[in-house]
């Protein structure tokens, strides 16, 4: 059951004054009245740095409105990026869910970025994102955007396949409490809790926020969060705008580690993951400012403790009958970042506008289980970057942008990006763009030494070691043509955007087994990793949007990959057809119906053997009802499966869940 308190300033379709408080405040408040998105031209933030119609940005965008956010009944952030074209998603655990575009990806996909509020939340311990303990409530979220395409250009390395950007609601949007709770299937329960407040010169925003979730019904993979954060805005003067947010979340989830054997090793892991972010900015006007972030990041996992196997049951050796083997587990570790940024937009004239900076960034990493050591280690980052948008003419806009950098560990990347694009006419337009992304190794992966001390009922002490370090690595690379079209008819309420891409990855980090490890008295084997693939293929993704003024909305998202290189085939590393439906309707006044339909055909995450696939359907039905002086919504919503769907791997039993909500809004 889903609970909220709102104010009408929290509504659907709220100013985009209030949008570009939460990402570009002080353009608002200047007094400039930048209602961007409320124009028919839809706008993004985050494709260059740079506010751009989307017909006028460097590469395909998505965008998830608030709106959609709520008519979906999407429970995790992670569950709405199954609506953009090309991106899946899947959870090898209930509390280790992760999501790709294009495929190429494991537990901790290392080639996608997150950005929330211009921080990025990507974490050089595993490297990825830490999706169930990210310090964002789903109910703070007022848009996401998603570029997709290789975006270093702009955010850096390891923003290689794709961007996801959330910009959460300013604390000028809202006034007074907001409460939700929900309930529905395999015992999920969330509370949130969340106060806006806001004078003439300063607002603030507080939320806490409570998790539980059982999981799969046939593997204990239970889950729990608490959440904390503030983000506040002060208004110095007429231009000038600072910001301070703080959060955390304490996590926790049920860890199956040895997932491809009967025998899973199963330990409870601990997590910490907090963050402040000050953010600094001047702005004459959109393309008149200056803007000065720095951010602190840390991440903390506890997980130890003493497992016992079954050596018979994991081996079937009869030899090996009424033998155990206790394996002692201390992987207890922790990552912090420290990042400073500066960043100036300007017009050089009418037809040139450019947005430059630079940014220092410094990441510790210690953990005894990744390194057989407990001593810090520490990657430097040195970048500047640049994003030019000139249009010599009506019909032309040329995007182009650069980021170079310079890494401790892997030394020199540059990552480039063009875009020219030509507008046939009003609302039609052609793309052909060009973009790189690097990937840069982790420690991990550079200097990880993951061992396991093994005590065998029989007295005998043997070490199992499943990683060792070798030789320096490259960084992964990925180069992307596509060419693409935009359509958008707001008086007819349709939009189309295509495009035909071509991808080549170069010295994919992949583990690979080595035998004759001296150190290794257990089997002497062990991984290591390796550049070891490079990888071609090409897609080709359709998204359109039908709007009939509020009563009726379609969103359809489709990709298709072809023309992949043998070993990519072989491996089945990315799907072939990926869909996605989405459509509300307002039946009356009072009554909006919603179903979505998702389908993936199958494919293998590259850390299992077993070949994924989905095929689900989910219906929501909201009432909205008048008590006295308050507005509320009552909600019945179910997550289907048709058939022959499988999350991650065959062992995680699917269930059809149900869910009710009631949302009541003060007035």
């Amino acid at each position: 059951m889903q609970i909220s308190f709102k104010s009408p300033e929290l509504t659907i379709g709220c100013s985009a004054a209030l949008l570009l408080c939460a990402q570009f405040p002080a353009v608002v408040v200047a007094g400039h009245g930048l209602d961007i998105f409320e124009d028919d031209i839809p706008v993004v933030l985050s494709a260059s740095r740079l506010i751009q119609p989307v017909s006028s940005s460097p590469a395909s965008m998505t965008i998830i409105d608030a709106e959609m956010i709520e008519l979906s009944g999407a429970r995790t952030i992670v569950d709405l990026l199954r609506l953009v074209p090309g991106m899946q998603v899947g959870k090898l655990v209930n509390g280790n869910p992760v999501a790709t575009y294009h495929g190429l990806s494991e537990r901790y996909n290392p080639r996608l970025q997150l950005i929330v509020d211009g921080r990025p939340t990507y974490v050089p311990l595993y490297g990825g994102i830490p999706w169930s303990e990210l310090p964002v409530a789903l109910s703070d979220i007022q848009r996401i955007e998603v570029t997709r395409a290789p975006n270093a250009a702009t955010f850096g390395p390891n923003s290689f396949a794709a961007v996801v950007s959330i910009i959460t609601r300013a604390p000028a949007s809202g006034s007074g409490w907001y409460v939700n709770t929900e309930a529905g299937g395999n015992e999920f329960r969330s509370g949130t809790l969340s106060y806006y407040k806001s004078g003439t010169d300063a607002a603030y925003r507080v939320t806490l926020q409570g998790e539980r979730d059982e999981g799969f019904d046939n593997i204990p993979d239970k889950e729990r969060s608490t959440l904390g954060s503030i983000r506040t805005h002060w208004q110095l003067n007429q231009t000038d705008r600072i910001g301070i947010d703080l959060g955390a979340v304490r996590g926790g989830h049920t860890e199956l580690d040895t997932v491809v054997e009967e025998n899973d090793i199963v330990g409870y892991v601990d997590t910490l993951n907090a963050y402040t972010q000050f953010v600094w900015e001047r702005a004459h006007s959109s393309d008149d400012s200056w803007r000065v972030q720095y951010y602190y990041n840390h991440f903390d996992i506890k997980d130890s403790g003493v497992s016992t196997i079954d050596v018979f049951a994991l081996t079937s050796n009869p030899d090996f009958a009424g033998l155990t083997l206790d394996v002692n587990v201390d992987r207890d570790s922790r990552s912090s970042r420290h990042d400073l940024e500066i960043q100036r937009t300007t017009r050089l004239n009418q037809k040139h506008r450019l947005v430059y900076g630079a940014g220092l960034r410094e990441d510790a990493v210690r953990g005894r289980f990744l390194f057989g050591d407990n001593r810090k280690r520490n990657v430097s980052t040195q970048q500047v970057f640049a994003h030019s948008e000139f249009e010599p003419s009506e019909k032309w806009v040329l995007n182009s942008g650069l980021l170079l950098e310079h890494n401790s560990l892997s030394h020199f990347s540059a990552s480039p990006r063009f875009s020219l694009s030509w507008k046939r006419m009003p609302g039609q337009q052609l793309r052909l763009g060009y973009s790189r992304g690097i990937r840069t190794p982790l420690l991990l992966e550079e200097e990880g030494v993951v061992e396991f001390n093994l005590e065998v009922s029989n007295g005998m002490q043997l070490v199992d070691q499943f990683i060792v370090n070798e030789d320096k690595l490259s960084s992964e690379s990925i180069d992307v043509v596509d060419l693409g079209f935009y359509y958008d008819n707001p008086q007819r309420g349709l939009g189309i955007d295509t495009k035909l891409s071509y991808h080549e990855i170069r010295d994919v980090i992949a583990p690979q087994l080595t035998n004759n490890v001296e150190t290794d008295t257990f089997d002497q084997l062990a991984r290591v990793y390796r550049n070891r693939f490079d990888f071609r293929f090409s897609t080709f993704d359709i998204q359109l949007e039908y709007q009939q003024h509020s009563r009726f909305r379609l969103r359809a998202a489709y990709a298709y990959a072809f023309g992949a290189d043998r070993s990519l085939s072989q491996r089945k590393l990315v799907p072939r057809h990926t869909l996605s439906l989405f459509g509300s309707l307002r039946v009356d006044r009072s009554v909006t119906a919603t179903a979505e339909y998702y389908y993936t055909s199958g494919w293998i995450w590259d850390d299992v053997r077993d070949e994924s696939r989905l095929n689900r359907l989910d219906l929501r039905l909201a009432k909205s009802i008048r008590l006295a002086r308050l507005n509320a919504v009552a909600a019945l919503q179910a997550e289907m499966d048709l058939g022959n769907s499988i999350d991650y791997l065959e062992r995680n039993k699917i269930d059809n869940l149900y869910f009710a909500r009631l949302t009541v809004q003060l007035p």
